[in-house]
């Protein structure tokens, strides 16, 4: 089946959202799915890298008959709002304002309209499902089923042993964390925070530091694509006169990162009681390879969860060798995403298309 490709906007409150919407080349009323991408300032094909994977999802559900609408996060491309600027709670709400879009044209079936996330997003379909009835489905890819401290701290300690730290460097690293963790729950601000990540940064080499870096630099201070480093490395900050100019860079990613209002409502965010209230069909796909987001430790929180919620409609699958990405991995370290070219691990797509299919 061939498709077609639509641009839109539409509004959630007093914020635009911009997006692409991919439908079936045949008249129909269709089922959708809302991508909904993981957290930062990222556009609506989830770029990084390189690498654009909504936009294979995107062609892929149209061709088997399933239209897909996928939007710029807050403060990216033609989306209105300032990246991190935003609560999870919010980032909800802009994903139901993208279902109730959907519900009110000719060509999609209202009544067949899920949402499909990836990492934040993962988080968010759940939350979406626990607020909507209008939300027929959910796919959570890399979702989290404990709190956002918990999952932060595990995947501080995942990549640092992947990256091949010592035991002591390892702990060195979840400590440095904790007492950012600390300071950010204290209402610390950024003058606060910058000895503790000035700290870190030059003594432990954070384990997001080279994902991080690439991702801000190309997605948030550029989204046209022509980086301006010398402008990612201008910063607030006073390490400026006693660090290099890629330690400055890093020092204010992650100053921008964990002195924001998103930030400090992730670390709140528990994924329990969410789940519990999720009574829509759920697909939970994790990756074997997956650093940034533990599998088998949400694996089990999130199956817990819609067990005692009485979820009757559920699903679950590992892909044993997939990272984050879902692509073939070899260690799963953020370190080595552009380097194993774009694509996902075989089934991936046929899983979520049939899924769907199956329940619309």
């Amino acid at each position: 089946m061939t498709y077609v490709e639509e641009e839109v906007a539409f509004a959630n409150a007093d914020i635009t959202l911009a997006g692409t919407l991919t439908l079936p080349d045949a008249p129909a009323r269709h089922p959708a799915v809302v991508l909904l991408q993981g957290s930062g300032p990222i556009n609506r094909d989830e770029e990084a890298f390189g690498m654009r994977p909504f936009v294979i999802i995107a062609k892929f559900f149209a061709e088997n008959g399933i239209a897909v609408l996928r939007y710029d996060s807050r403060g990216v491309g033609g989306s209105t709002g300032e990246a991190f600027q935003y609560t999870l709670s919010d980032v909800a709400g802009d994903a139901l304002a993208a279902v109730r879009y959907l519900k009110a044209r000719s060509d999609v079936d209202s009544a067949r309209i899920g949402l499909c996330g990836h990492s934040q997003g993962g988080i968010v379909a759940p939350m979406c499902a626990a607020r909507s009835e209008d939300v027929a489905f959910i796919i959570c890819i890399s979702g989290i089923g404990n709190t956002g401290e918990e999952m932060f701290l595990a995947q501080t300690r995942l990549i640092a042993e992947v990256d091949g730290a010592t035991e002591d460097e390892v702990e060195d690293r979840v400590q440095s964390m904790k007492r950012i963790v600390n300071l950010v729950r204290d209402g610390a601000g950024r003058a606060e925070l910058e000895p503790e990540i000035v700290r870190m940064v030059q003594e432990q080499k954070s384990p997001w530091s080279e994902v991080e870096e690439k991702t801000w630099s190309d997605k948030n201070l550029d989204m046209d694509g022509d980086t301006d480093r010398e402008s990612a490395r201008t910063t607030e900050s006073s390490a400026d006169s006693d660090t290099d100019d890629d330690t400055a860079a890093e020092v204010n990613c992650h100053l921008t990162l964990f002195s924001s209002l998103w930030f400090r409502s992730f670390l709140d965010h528990d994924a329990q009681p969410v789940l519990e209230s999720v009574k829509c069909p759920a697909l939970l796909i994790f990756g074997g390879l997956d650093r940034q987001v533990p599998q088998e430790m949400n694996r089990e929180a999130m199956v817990g969860a819609l067990e005692r919620g009485n979820n009757s409609d559920y699903s679950v699958r590992t892909f044993p060798t997939a990272n984050h990405g879902f692509q073939s991995a070899k260690t799963g370290s953020p370190s080595e995403y552009g380097t194993l070219g774009e694509g996902f691990v075989p089934g991936f797509l046929e899983l979520m298309s049939e899924w769907i299919l199956e329940r619309c």
